[in-house]
């Protein structure tokens, strides 16, 4: 070894030599470094995830409880016979509609009217036995109690014919209110008894919608507010809070409400399935398709928007929806959303925007 670096030392030669391809390899070493991190940049440069934006302005819209009700009618009566007797006439049939006190049927009175005209001629005696009485009196030829007696069988001579006369009203069924004779239980010749049950008569001008609301609105509603009904069939219908219940139903903490909505030409009808929308306070609101909306890591909804070329999730809340889109509020009064691509970045993604584009909705 000793001999080697004596041979070294008399051949400087052999040293120049040794530094220089000790600089040779340390200046390639660099070369190759800044080759493989330009290589490094230019592949993340080709990674970055393409996505198309589109800018979305706010605008001031109502927002809105949608819940799920039912149309009742405004009243329903049930007709009942209040005598006995036999159907003799009927006036009117199931589907008819009706005025407040129309002949819907009769009953025969029997031997009512005959009961009457003895009650009147029974009066008439009973006021000639009060006279002569009270004549008596005068003379000190009648007692007192005597007196009183005369005058008790006048008042009930009088109180059986008012009996009799209001038993002969009731032989005739009237509509208690206008409305439709919506169902009708007997017939000419049924044989009626105290109670039996005659008809049904139901109003449906005005027509309710009843639904039920959660606790976290009942405060945000108030009697008189406008709301909107949506049928089964298609059909609309609108009006005004008339009833809110002050308790809740138990079990499922709603409210029951009512909406008076007016119906004259009774083309709403009383038993439909109706989605009933109560506008509430106005926000400003984004309008987009419910395909932009995403969630986050945490489960949360709302859409990716871009801050230069940097993804941000933003939570969204959801003022009202319909068959155009959904309006969200939250995102202030313009927002750039992902509208392509959203589902293959995170928050906190860089990502190169190929279109970026203006929307008016």
């Amino acid at each position: 070894m000793s001999n080697v670096l004596t041979k070294i030392r008399r051949q400087p030669a052999w040293i120049a030599l040794f530094i220089f391809i000790l600089l040779s390899l340390w200046v390639a070493s660099g070369h190759l470094l800044n080759e493989q991190v330009e290589s490094k940049q230019e592949s993340a440069e080709e990674s970055l995830t393409k996505v198309k934006v589109d800018t979305f302005y706010a605008q001031q819209v109502s927002r809105e409880v949608s819940v799920y009700g039912r149309t009742e009618p405004d009243r329903i009566a049930t007709l009942r016979s209040e005598i006995k007797g036999q159907v003799i006439d009927i006036f009117v049939q199931e589907g008819e509609a009706v005025k407040q006190g129309q002949k819907i049927l009769s009953i025969d009175g029997n031997d009512l009217n005959a009961l009457l005209r003895s009650a009147k001629s029974i009066l008439k005696q009973r006021e000639i036995e009060l006279d002569a009485a009270q004549s008596l009196g005068k003379k000190g030829f009648q007692s007192q109690s005597a007196l009183a007696q005369a005058d008790a069988n006048v008042e009930l001579a009088k109180a059986e014919i008012e009996r009799l006369e209001l038993a002969i009203t009731k032989t005739t069924i009237v509509a208690p209110f206008d409305g439709i004779l919506n169902s009708r239980e007997v017939e000419i010749g049924d044989l009626l008894r105290d109670g039996d049950t005659i008809a049904t008569v139901v109003d449906l001008d005005p027509l309710v919608i009843s639904a039920d609301v959660t606790e976290n609105w009942i405060q945000k509603i108030h009697l008189g507010q406008q709301a909107s009904g949506r049928l089964t069939t298609g059909q609309t219908a609108s009006g005004k809070i008339r009833y809110i219940s002050s308790i809740s139903n138990t079990g499922t903490n709603t409210f029951n409400l009512e909406v008076e909505v007016a119906n004259p030409t009774g083309a709403l009808l009383a038993g439909m399935s109706t989605e009933l929308k109560i506008p509430l306070q106005q926000d400003w609101a984004i309008k987009i398709t419910p395909a932009v909306m995403a969630l986050d890591e945490q489960g949360n909804l709302g859409v990716k928007t871009v801050e230069g070329d940097i993804v941000k999730f933003v939570p969204i809340d959801i003022v009202k929806s319909d068959s155009e889109g959904v309006w969200l509020s939250g995102l202030g009064e313009k927002a750039r959303i992902i509208t392509r691509g959203q589902g293959f970045v995170r928050d906190g993604d860089k990502v190169e925007i190929v279109d970026d584009s203006m929307s008016e909705k």
